[in-house]
């Protein structure tokens, strides 16, 4: 089975606080009606702050450099241009922060599969192919990417990384996940702009995956549930506009989650052969506050099995596909021998995916 040894983190260099983003979007919206309801938005997003490759978000007008006082000005092309220039940069910084974790380097590791992710920035041969390059990776090595499937992307990668590790035990697996989500900002008056405004961020998570006879200590990959909800498909999704890409965020999202994630649970510890009370940890994908405290109320979780994920989204926000990976490092610091992590995220679909995770 595989096994996770190392999980590295990065975001940009421009932090804002969530009051000045707020400021910023009031200003660009001018509209008293949007300006209150981003004021009740922000006021209770359970987020204090997060980062962007664009350092506009807390200047005023005069000194914006990408959205230049009229947001509304700035096109697709504009927008993947400065992903193109942005996310591999970003992506290498996570993959360095993962390979310092173990003491090793991406030239001497033996990697032998790629796997890149995102649905923020689209381009072809694309990122996976950048890397490669950037990288001095060999040109023979397997790589592919995972485009477009938003928040619960990086289990899709990890399926895959899964099903690479139980076909060869030798493979070496890099899944790297990069989202510059507020390149696709828009002051669209309408409930999904106004929501998605309030929560998304940028940041990139890099995780290696071997075999579980490496030498190195890690999580062991034991398992993947999944359910799409044709229900909610109307939920949650991507538009490509001429503008930008438009997010679809629908406020049912944390009600429709809560109806449906005790049935997921319970069918997820049956597939995989567990009990939910063997569950020591969970991972849950914070897409806003209101999902984490639906979740935690349904499955009657403590404030301690809820902390890494609420501490991700007050720090970074939802960053989309790297974010399950920020919960899931800051879990890894603190897991002992012997406990087991379960993790839920959820993307368009309405699809929720599940993991579960054992501590070495």
């Amino acid at each position: 089975m595989g096994k996770i040894i190392s999980i590295g983190t990065a975001v940009p260099q421009h932090r804002t606080a969530q009051p000045a983003i707020l400021e910023f979007m009031q200003a660009a919206y001018g509209n008293d009606v949007a300006s209150r309801k981003l004021n009740v938005l922000f006021n209770n997003s359970g987020i204090s702050s997060r980062y962007s490759v664009i350092p506009d978000f807390d200047k005023s007008k005069q000194q914006h450099i990408f959205f230049n006082g009229t947001p509304s000005t700035a096109n697709v092309k504009n927008r993947l241009d400065v992903f193109k220039e942005h996310a591999m940069p970003l992506a290498v910084k996570a993959i360095d922060d993962a390979f310092d974790k173990i003491d090793s380097h991406i030239n001497t590791f033996g990697l032998t599969h790629l796997i890149s992710v995102t649905c923020t920035g689209l381009s072809a041969p694309g990122l996976s192919a950048e890397l490669i390059e950037r990288l001095e990776l060999p040109n023979d090595i397997f790589h592919t990417s995972v485009n477009f499937l938003g928040c619960n992307a990086a289990f899709h990668a990890l399926k895959i990384a899964d099903m690479i590790i139980k076909s060869d035990a030798k493979a070496k697996v890099l899944i790297v996940c990069v989202e510059l989500c507020t390149l696709h900002f828009q002051p669209k008056n309408d409930n999904d702009n106004l929501l998605s405004n309030t929560i998304f961020g940028d940041g990139a998570a890099a995780v290696i995956v071997t075999s579980d006879d490496s030498d190195k200590k890690g999580v062991f990959v034991k398992g993947f549930y999944s359910l799409l909800l044709n229900k909610g498909k109307d939920l949650m999704g991507w538009n490509i506009t001429p503008s930008n890409f438009e997010m679809v965020l629908d406020a049912q999202i944390p009600q429709v989650i809560g109806e449906e994630i005790n049935d997921v649970l319970a069918k997820g510890c049956r597939k995989l052969n567990i009990e939910p009370g063997s569950i020591n940890k969970w991972a849950i994908h914070p897409g806003g506050k209101k999902i984490v405290d639906v979740i935690k109320s349904k499955l009657q979780l403590s404030e301690e099995e809820t902390k890494a994920s609420y501490k991700v989204l007050n720090e970074f926000g939802n960053m989309s596909s790297p974010t399950i990976l920020f919960v899931l490092n800051e879990l890894f610091k603190e897991t002992k021998s012997g406990e087991t992590i379960f993790s839920i995220g959820f993307g368009p679909g309405l699809s929720i995916e599940t993991a579960f995770f054992a501590y070495e």
